[in-house]
């Protein structure tokens, strides 16, 4: 018997005790922490990926509230502008009011000193004394002819002022129906440029309060990142005491020398490996999770063999990897065998490389036949395919 053989058999019944009382328990709860920190690191990397959609978003409002703040600035121009042309023709037309009345002040006047000039015609004339009188002058430049220059001057001077009144009242007519017209476009002007202005700046407050939304789940998504990471230091602080604590049932057999070479044979000839070690989606979850170790395919009650020649520390149930051995091959080098139907070794019993040791199965958490095999070294799991042959 090898010097390797006679410190197993030493130590065997030590370790298989060990393993009995803690191992299978220990090595479920280590699954559970890297199952943790898988969905930690899914969560971290969704967290993260909000984040930079909320920055894109936010770039895109920025942009867009600084189209609209510049839409806004011309509304409000176009909008003073239109007030400040209505105010404009607002005291044009005081204005010309101001005309219109002292024109009919005048025209009144103008009607007065007809009426006064037809009044003393008719005084005149109803004199009978003072016709004949201006009847008498026989030189023709007596008081009547006087009189009736006086009457002509009035006349004249009557209706030349009703013209000038009414030629004034028509130009005031068209510069009054002219303000109009630009009085209306003015309101027209600026009723618009107001329903513009409203409109853009209930747009650009929309944009605003957009930008509030963005920046507080920015700051939400922050803390959560925050939170995770902690979480994430965490759990890897007690995947690591569960490691310790797997490495030390280990421990017992780490001081012999390497049962081998160091590398292992494939425990299913042939088979397909269905999923590599590292993270993926978890069946049954949906999430992201890490995958300890590589899934062999092969169909219900095929026959597994031991990887590597060593000391078989666990032959049981074990939470989710349903039936499972677990070989110590010395050095703190063992391998895993989960799911399996039924078992061809027992706890404690020493197996050489290549020996069948159980059968494909479908126990624990599986969603049909297959091997999930596991390299360990000093508890804690590795990539498989470096140390397969």
């Amino acid at each position: 018997m090898s010097r390797g053989l006679v410190l197993l058999g030493a130590v065997a019944l030590l370790v298989a005790s060990l393993a009995t009382t803690g191992g299978a328990q220990l090595d479920q709860h280590l699954n559970e922490i890297q199952k943790q920190q898988g969905e930690n690191t899914q969560a971290i990397t969704d967290a993260q990926n909000e984040l930079a959609n909320l920055k894109s978003q936010q770039a895109e409002l920025q942009l867009s509230a600084r189209t609209l703040s510049g839409q806004l600035d011309t509304a409000n121009q176009r909008l003073s502008a239109a007030q400040a042309d209505t105010e404009r023709f607002d005291a044009e037309a005081a204005q010309l009011t101001s005309e219109i009345d002292a024109t009919q002040r005048k025209l009144e006047e103008a009607k007065a000193a007809s009426r006064e000039s037809a009044v003393l015609l008719y005084q005149r004339r109803s004199d009978s004394a003072a016709m004949l009188g201006l009847i008498g002058a026989a030189d023709g430049s007596g008081q009547f002819v006087e009189g009736k220059q006086y009457l002509d001057h009035v006349s004249d001077k009557s209706h030349a002022d009703a013209d000038r009144v009414t030629a004034l009242r028509a130009q005031l007519d068209k510069k009054q129906a002219d303000l109009n017209v630009a009085s209306k476009q003015a309101d027209d002007a600026r009723d618009q440029a107001a329903s513009e202005q409203n409109r853009v700046q209930t747009l650009y407050t929309q944009q605003q309060q957009a930008l509030a939304d963005v920046a507080a789940n920015e700051t939400a998504y922050n803390t959560k990142l925050d939170d995770l990471k902690v979480q994430q230091d965490q759990l890897a602080a007690d995947f690591k005491a569960e490691s310790d604590k797997i490495a030390a049932i280990l421990a017992q057999s780490r001081a012999t020398a390497p049962l081998g070479n160091g590398t292992f044979i494939r425990p299913i000839p042939g088979a397909p490996i269905n999923s590599p070690f590292g993270y993926r989606t978890d069946p049954f979850t949906g999430q992201v999770s890490f995958h300890s170790g590589v899934d062999f395919g092969a169909s219900c009650g095929t026959r597994i063999e031991a990887a590597g020649t060593g000391l078989v520390v666990l032959a049981g149930e074990d939470g989710g990897y349903g039936f499972a051995i677990v070989i110590d091959h010395g050095g703190g080098l063992g391998t895993l065998y989960g799911h399996q139907q039924a078992f061809a070794v027992t706890q404690g019993q020493f197996v050489t490389q290549g020996q069948v040791i159980g059968y494909v199965g479908s126990t624990g958490e599986s969603t049909g036949c297959h091997l999930h095999f596991e390299v360990r070294v000093n508890g804690t799991p590795v990539d498989p395919i470096p140390y397969l042959n």
